[in-house]
Order: structure tokens, then C-alpha cells, then sequence
């Protein structure tokens, strides 16, 4: 199941979203009479000529800091160990009730063991996640087939749909573009502009793997809630690890940035709210991670946007039918 899902659903669901987002454009390129095929292979090439310039000048430079990363893994996972060994020992000095001092000791060997855990977990899932990523070529050969067909798939599904439910599935499907197209095309500039504002903040204050840590914080962006604090814990080590007043520094300038991103950024970008409730969100990106793992945390939310798109138009119907069966009469 596990290269089912890394070989053809991942890809598929990546090529569905990126269609998504890819549709304005050629839309716009097919009213200057050209066709599909054509507009799809300018776009194509200008994004295979963007993409080619930033790898020639970051990818380099992000391989570098990876390689040193990996190199220096064993000797931040000590400094950060004597770290919070002094913590410890400053704590100690405090008169502290005996309960609460071997409950203090308790919480912070374990601290310890986990640290240690999540710093080997962390450099395994990054190796992970560089050979799934480069697994996806067939990304951009489903999104070819996906945006030129797009209207032939339409066709196809309502063509073998009743009568009675064509009208609501063209409605489903035409709120399904408008509402999933901008929130991906909203969070893609989104994560893009907070990379831009980390990266530029972690060089002036001089906090090591900039360009890494600004990658990592863009792409867990897409993620809601999670993410930013997720992103965040690795620039605080980082800069912990070099200095104490440069954490601080560090924390300051992430709360900076996500507080531009929500309040100025999102706002305009985005310009609306899928209308989740908080906890439906939080429930989706646990099924989502437990199922799919890190994809499905990028997965979950649009998926179960579409899925809160159909329920919104077919609720009524279904309601309908359950009604005229209890009647025994044909609904279709």
C-alpha cells in the first residue's frame, strides 16, 4: 500500500492541486487563441525556466547546508544536551519542595530522551521526504493531462450522472474551481512571502542555515496551525545553540513574521476563510497524518474543503431522496 500511495496517489493528489492552481493562466493564454496544449507548454517552460534559475542559484547553497547540517547533527544534539544540563543544574539551585524537585528531574530526563529521539527522527524524515520528492516525475505529466482534458473529464462524469443530478454536479464542480483554486493559489504566495521574510530575517541576525530553515518554514506554512510552530522550534534550537540572546532574537522575529503573515498578508492574499471550524481542521490533519503522513497534511485540508463543497450542494438532494424512498417513490 505504502508504494501505491508514494508512486501514484501522491503524485496524483499533487498534479489535482497544482491543476487547480495552474488553470487561470491558461485560461488567459486560450483567449489569445492559443491552444490548450500550447498554453500548457508556455506555462511549462516558463516555470521550468523560473525553477531552473533558483536551483542554479539556491539549491547549491541549500545542499551545502544540508550537507553541514548533517555533518554537525551529533555535535548540536551535544551542545544542546549541555544546554539544557546547565538549565537543569541553575534549577536545582532553587529550594524547591522535594515533590516538586523529582517531579522537575523526572520531566527533564525525559525531556532529554525525547530531544535526542526527535533530533534522529527529524534527520531520517528529511532524508525520506528529498527521495520521495524526487520520486514525483509523473507530477507534471498528470497535471499536463489533467488541465488539457479538464473539460472532456467534466463532460465524461456528467454524461454517466442521472438527469436529475447534472445540474447540481456542474454547480459542485464549478464551486469546487473557484473556492480550492484561489485558497492553493493564496497559501502558495503566502508560504512563498514568509520564506522571503525568514530568510532575509535569519541572514541579518547571522543565525546558521538560513536558507534551510526558510525552506522548511515555507513549505510547513501550508500546513494550518501546526506548521508555524512546527517550523519554528527548529530556527529557536539553531540560534539556542549559538546563543542564548540570539534565541530570543530568533523568537522575536518569528512572532514578528507570523504576525505580518496573518495580518496583512493573509488577509489580502487569501481575502476569505474556507469556513472551517477549528476543530474539524485539527481532527482532518490528524487523519491526515496518521493516513498519508506528511503529504496528507497538506492534502487534508483541501480535500476536506471539496468534500464540505459536495455536502453543501448535495445535502438537499440526499435529503429529497431519503424522503421519496420512505414513500416509495423513484427519485431519479
Amino acid at each position: 500500500m505504502g508504494g501505491i500511495v508514494e508512486l501514484v496517489i501522491t503524485p496524483l493528489l499533487l498534479a489535482v492541486l497544482l491543476s487547480y492552481i495552474l488553470a487561470p493562466p491558461v485560461r488567459y493564454l486560450e483567449k489569445q487563441k492559443l491552444s490548450r496544449s500550447s498554453a500548457i507548454l508556455i506555462i511549462y517552460i516558463f516555470l521550468a525556466s523560473l525553477l531552473t534559475l533558483i536551483c542554479l542559484r539556491l539549491f547549491p547553497s541549500l545542499l551545502k547546508e544540508l550537507e553541514e547540517l548533517g555533518r554537525l547533527l551529533p555535535e548540536l544534539t551535544e551542545k544542546l544536551m549541555l544546554t539544557f544540563e546547565r538549565l537543569e543544574n541553575r534549577l536545582r539551585g532553587f529550594n524547591y519542595p522535594d515533590g516538586i524537585r523529582a517531579a522537575l528531574d523526572e520531566n527533564i530526563r525525559a525531556w532529554h530522551g525525547v530531544l535526542a529521539q526527535s533530533l534522529e527522527i527529524l534527520a531520517l524524515q528529511l532524508l525520506t521526504t528529498v527521495g520521495r520528492v524526487m520520486g514525483l516525475l509523473l507530477v507534471p505529466l498528470f497535471t499536463f493531462y489533467l488541465l488539457r482534458d479538464s473539460d472532456r473529464f467534466k463532460r465524461w462524469l456528467l454524461l454517466r450522472l442521472p438527469s436529475s443530478l447534472r445540474s447540481s454536479m456542474e454547480r459542485t464542480l464549478a464551486d469546487v474551481s473557484k473556492t480550492l483554486g484561489a485558497y492553493l493559489r493564496g497559501v502558495l504566495v503566502v508560504s512563498i512571502a514568509i520564506g522571503v521574510m525568514l530568510y532575509l530575517g535569519l541572514l541579518f541576525l547571522g543565525i546558521r542555515f538560513a536558507l534551510f530553515l526558510a525552506f522548511l518554514n515555507a513549505l510547513l506554512n501550508v500546513v494550518p496551525y501546526f506548521g508555524p510552530f512546527i517550523g519554528a522550534l527548529p530556527i529557536i534550537v539553531i540560534a539556542l545553540l549559538q546563543s542564548p540572546a540570539l534565541a530570543w532574537k530568533a523568537a522575536l522575529l518569528v512572532i514578528i513574521v507570523q504576525q505580518v503573515e496573518s495580518q496583512l498578508i493573509a488577509p489580502r492574499v487569501l481575502g476569505y476563510e474556507l469556513g472551517f471550524h477549528p476543530l474539524v481542521v485539527v481532527i482532518a490533519l490528524l487523519l491526515g497524518g496518521i493516513y498519508l503522513g506528511f503529504f496528507g497534511l497538506i492534502f487534508i485540508v483541501p480535500l476536506t474543503a471539496v468534500f464540505l463543497i459536495f455536502y453543501k450542494h448535495f445535502s438537499p438532494l440526499l435529503r429529497r431522496v431519503f424522503f421519496k424512498r420512505r414513500n416509495g417513490r423513484n427519485w431519479v
